[in-house]
Formats: C-alpha cells, structure tokens, sequence
C-alpha cells in the first residue's frame, strides 16, 4: 500500500505527512514541485519523494502509475493570487491536472482520493450575515474557485462512474506559521507570527472583520479524520469544516495575542478595497462534517494562537 500526498511540502499537505509519518507510516510519497523540503526537513529521511509538476500532465500520469498509490491526498494546486496573475497557469493544474491526476488513479486501481477544495467555491449572491452551508450555491469569483468546483464534480462523477471513494474538504482561511504569499484573509497568520516575533503588524481591514478560520493543525487532522471514516457514513461528499466557534472577528484575534504577547504591537490601517472585499463577514455552517464522520476541531482561538506563537518561538 502506498499513499500519495500531492503538495506534500506545502502549508497543509506537509502536515498530513508529518501526522501519517507519526503513526507510523513508511510508505508514504511526497509529490512536490519546488523542491524545499523546509517543512518536513527533520522527517524527510523516512518518506519518499518524487518531483513533479501538476501542470505537467504526463509527469502527474507517470507519477501515479510508477506509485501505484492505493491512497491520494490531493493538495496540490496553483493557489488564487498566482491564479489571477497567470489563469492558463493555473487552468493546467487544477484542471488538466486534476484531470490527468483522476484518470491515472482510475487505471492504477486507486481507493481512495482525499482533495483540498475551498470556501472560494462561493462567492457570489451570498447574504450578508447568513451562514454558508453545504447546499449553499456555489457561484465563484475566482478563477481559483471555478477550478474547485470543477475538480469536486469530477470527483462526484468518478465516484459514481467508477466506485472511486472520493472525499473533499472546503477549508477556510488556514492560520499557521511560515506563509509567505499575501492574501485579503491573511492577517489572521500574520498578526500572530509578527507578534511572536517582536514585530509590529498593521491590519488592513477593520476589528469587526469575520472570516472563517482552521489552524494548520486542524486542517491537516480533517483531511486524516476523513479518510478514516466508514464508507457509509459519507453522504455528502464534500463537506465544508470550520475551526473556532463562534468565528472571531480580527480584532478578537489581535485582543487574544496581545494578552499572550505583552506589549504586541497590532494596529489597523484599514485598506478601503480589502476591506470592501471582506465586508460580508462570511461564516460557515459546518453541521454536516460533524453529523455525518464527527469532524471536530482540536484548536480553538487560545489553544491556536498559543500553539502558534510555540511553533514560532522554536
């Protein structure tokens, strides 16, 4: 048995390895691109690992049929600020990719594929103040997200067309250290890591911002919990998962660092388009995950921002 995890150095996927690999699991291969190995640096000697590019559509079909995986974590993909900057990039990856990617799992007998969808699958016609849901209509304004939706119905489609047991996770906005590319949402990592440094950070949007957030850890444990659960039990497929209840607004978050960082220095200069932009205070309902295979965060605000600023101080 082999399992496969695309994107597996990257913020998630590196953290799937690191929990498969503490249950002792040597038969794991890391597919990556970039060839830094920075998150999994201490464990790296006890996985396998293969470069290749999702773009490349023949390096993914010779990836999955040398592996042969029995398993496919699929957390790979060209996220939404390169995405808008090279939309054919990303349309190779996450579309042809994904494409390539399924059909090559098909041929080699492959169970099971676990895939990182996104809350970037909504978007548009969403109510203000009225909580997302599973059914929610999932109208993206991303090019991003269009290729979400699109790998979701596929993996519906395979699912139903040829038994392949296909799972997905719309995650929200992922906190953790070590993030390097700018998002509107990415306050919530870089208010916590700067004060964990002794640095200053200024928000860019107004204390009363919500958004939906998972701490990194929490992420990596829902895509695990998922691939665990009966078979039986999955109704619904792709399933949205939250972390923090009730969804804290940025300045709770800034309050709750600065009572664990003495004299953190967190400030709001509100950028009028990104506030603009997370104006609708978007939460989630994730009632399905937790009914239908019992997702249930590890995380909560305190233990996240105080596991944060550990990570970061080591």
């Amino acid at each position: 048995m082999t399992i496969l995890i695309t994107g597996g150095t990257g913020f998630i996927g590196a953290e799937i390895v690191r929990m498969l690999v503490a249950q002792g699991r040597d038969d794991v291969v890391v597919a990556h691109r970039s060839g830094n190995f920075t998150r999994i640096a201490d464990i790296v000697d006890q996985v396998q690992t293969v470069q290749a590019d999702l773009g490349d559509d023949d390096a993914i079909a010779q990836l999955v049929a040398d592996t042969a995986p029995t398993q496919i974590y699929h957390f790979g993909a060209t996220l939404t600020g390169p995405g808008e900057d090279d939309p054919q990039g990303l349309l190779r990856s996450n579309v042809s990719g994904v494409i390539t990617l399924f059909e090559a799992a098909r041929q080699a007998d492959t169970e099971q594929i676990i895939f990182a969808s996104s809350i970037g699958t909504y978007g548009r016609d969403l109510e203000k103040g009225v909580p997302v849901d599973d059914m929610s209509l999932q109208r993206p304004n991303s090019i991003y997200g269009v290729t979400k939706v699109f790998a979701e119905n596929l993996g519906a489609w395979y699912r139903e067309k040829y038994g392949l047991d296909f799972r997905g996770l719309r995650y929200p906005s992922i906190v953790g250290p070590g993030v390097t590319t700018k998002s509107l949402a990415q306050y919530t990592s870089w208010m916590i890591e700067a004060a964990g440094k002794g640095e200053a950070f200024s928000v860019w949007t107004g204390p009363e911002t919500v958004i939906p957030i998972l701490y990194y850890k929490d992420a990596a444990k829902a895509a695990i919990d998922l691939a665990a659960a009966p078979l039986d039990d999955i109704k619904t497929m792709n399933y949205l998962v939250d972390g923090a209840r009730p969804t804290p607004n940025a300045g709770e978050i800034a309050d709750a660092v600065k009572a664990r960082v003495p004299g953190a220095e967190i400030t709001f200069d509100i950028d009028p388009a990104a506030a603009l932009s997370l104006a609708r205070n978007l939460t989630i309902d994730d009632a399905v995950a937790r009914t239908e295979w019992g997702w249930e965060p590890a995380f909560g605000l305190d233990a996240m921002i105080d596991d944060f600023l550990t990570e970061v101080s080591g």
